[in-house]
C-alpha cells in the first residue's frame, strides 16, 4: 500500500495482500463525535479526559478537545470508529466492492452516512476540505512524509512505535484509536468482547486443537502461502489450529510469498484453506489451480475453499468488527474438514 494506506492500493493481488499485514460526500461529526448510533455509549475511562495524549513512531501526539470531525485513512482505523459508535469523515476504500468503503460488517454500524472516499494516492487536499480536528492513520506503512504533511492539516495518529509496516495487531488498533477519541473504556470492551467470541468458537471446536493449517492465495492462476505474520493466520491460531511446520519455517519477516506448483504439497496441513481474490466456487478454483487439485489435500479431502469473497475479506482486514465475521463464516467451513 505505496503511502500511508500501504502498498499496493490498485485493485490487485498486492492490494488484496496489504489488507491482512496483522483498512460520497463529507460526513462531518458534530457535538462530541456524531454517533452512527443513537445508542452508541459515551466516552468514559482514562482516554476521556482532554488534552489526551497517544504515542506513535514519530512521537507523542496530542489532541487538545475531543475530536469532532475525525478523517480515518489507515485501512481500517474507521471499523474501529464505527465499532465505537463514530461516524468517520473519510475511509480508505480498498476494494471498490465495498461502494461506502466500509465492509459488509460495517454496514449496518455506518448507518445512512456515506463518507468521503479515500483511494490511492491518498489525496491530502481531500483529507483537509474535511477540515477534520484528528486524523488516523493507524493502520499504515509508516510513511514519515506523508505523515508530516498530514500534521500540517491535523493532530494526526501514526503508525505505533516498534510496530512494522501495515502490521498494527486489531487489539493494539483500538486501544490507541479509542484512548485518542476519548473511549478508552469502550475500546478496552470491544477487545474482550471480541476475545470472547474467539475463544468460545475455539471451546466449542476442540476438534481444531493442535490441528495444522496452511493458508493459501489463489490469483490469476498463482498461488502464495501467508505466513505466521498475516492476520488470516493469526486469526486461525486463536481458534486453536497451529500453523503448518512449512508456514512456521517461512518466520515472520514477510505476511505472504509465493507458492509454486512443485512446492505445493510442502505446505500441507491437517487442513489447507484456500482464498481467492476472485471469490471462486470450489470446482472453478481446482481447475484454475491444478497443482492445488492434485494435491495430498485436495485429494484426501482437507483442501476447504473460501467462496464467500465477504469472508476472505473479512479475514484480510482481520478488525474488532471483521473478525467475528471472519469466524462466522470460516468455522463451519473448518467443520467440515475437521469431523
Amino acid at each position: 500500500m505505496g503511502q500511508s494506506a500501504g502498498p499496493g492500493h490498485g485493485w490487485s493481488r498486492r492490494r488484496f495482500l496489504g489488507l491482512g499485514a496483522a483498512v460520497g460526500s463529507a460526513v462531518l461529526l458534530s457535538a462530541c463525535g456524531e454517533s452512527a448510533d443513537d445508542d452508541a455509549p459515551p466516552a468514559t475511562g482514562s482516554g476521556g479526559t482532554f488534552p489526551a495524549t497517544v504515542t506513535d513512531k514519530f512521537g507523542m501526539v496530542t489532541i487538545p478537545a475531543q475530536p469532532k470531525t475525525i478523517a480515518s485513512v489507515g485501512r481500517t482505523d474507521h471499523d474501529v470508529l464505527v465499532a465505537l459508535g463514530l461516524v468517520p469523515a473519510s475511509v480508505y476504500q480498498f476494494v471498490p466492492t465495498m461502494k461506502r468503503g466500509v465492509g459488509v460488517w460495517a454496514e449496518s454500524k455506518l448507518g445512512s452516512a456515506n463518507p468521503e472516499i479515500l483511494t490511492f494516492p491518498v489525496s491530502l487536499e481531500k483529507i483537509a476540505a474535511l477540515r477534520p480536528d484528528l486524523i488516523l492513520n493507524v493502520q499504515s506503512n509508516g510513511d514519515e512524509a506523508e505523515y508530516r504533511k498530514m500534521t500540517e492539516i491535523a493532530p494526526t495518529v501514526g503508525l505505533p512505535p516498534n510496530t512494522g509496516p501495515n502490521a498494527v495487531t486489531w487489539q493494539e488498533s483500538v486501544r490507541v484509536i479509542s484512548t485518542a477519541v476519548g473511549r478508552a473504556a469502550d475500546g478496552d470492551k470491544l477487545v474482550a468482547d471480541t476475545e470472547a467470541i474467539l475463544t468460545k468458537a475455539k471451546n466449542d471446536n476442540p476438534t481444531f486443537a493442535g490441528k495444522t493449517i496452511t493458508i493459501l492465495l489463489g490469483t490469476a492462476g498463482k498461488l502464495g502461502i501467508f505466513t505466521t505474520a498475516d492476520t488470516r493466520t493469526r486469526v486461525a491460531t486463536a481458534l486453536g489450529l497451529t500453523p503448518s511446520a512449512y508456514v512456521a519455517g517461512l518466520g515472520e519477516s514477510t505476511f505472504f510469498t509465493d507458492l509454486s506448483n512443485e512446492l505445493v504439497n510442502d505446505g500441507d496441513a491437517d487442513v489447507v484453506l484456500l482464498l481467492t481474490r476472485e471469490g471462486l466456487n470450489r470446482a472453478d478454483a481446482l481447475a484454475q489451480y491444478p497443482a492445488l487439485a492434485a494435491s495430498k489435500a485436495a485429494t484426501a479431502d482437507r483442501l476447504a475453499v473460501v467462496e464467500d469473497f465477504d469472508v476472505s475479506l473479512a479475514l484480510a482486514a482481520g478488525s474488532v468488527l471483521s473478525i467475528p465475521y471472519a469466524v462466522e463464516g470460516l468455522v463451519p467451513l473448518l467443520k467440515t474438514v475437521l469431523r
